[in-house]
């Protein structure tokens, strides 16, 4: 595999990359909807914080919903969760 092949459009590779990727993306938007709802139904506060502790909480569930998201995606494909990085 070279990279003229990696970066083909019409390469088999390419495609299932780019499947693999907009997989990983959906579910990260997901999961950060999924968390959102679950933060604001759990914590009423929430409506009348500021917009640092918004702030905080978007980074909190942002980042974890990445790797989540890998981790899931790399479960699911058989791959340990070390043997892929993104």
């Amino acid at each position: 595999m070279d990279w003229d092949e990696l970066l083909d459009p019409l390469s088999p590779i390419f495609k299932d990359t780019m499947q693999e990727q907009t997989r990983i993306v959906n579910l990260q938007d997901g999961l950060i909807a999924a968390a959102r709802k679950l933060a604001e139904e759990n914590y009423p506060e929430l409506r009348k914080a500021t917009p640092a502790i918004h702030k905080a909480l978007d980074s909190a569930i942002i980042g974890h919903s990445i790797k989540m998201s890998v981790d899931i995606n790399n479960a699911v494909g058989g791959q340990e969760k070390d043997d892929f990085f993104l």
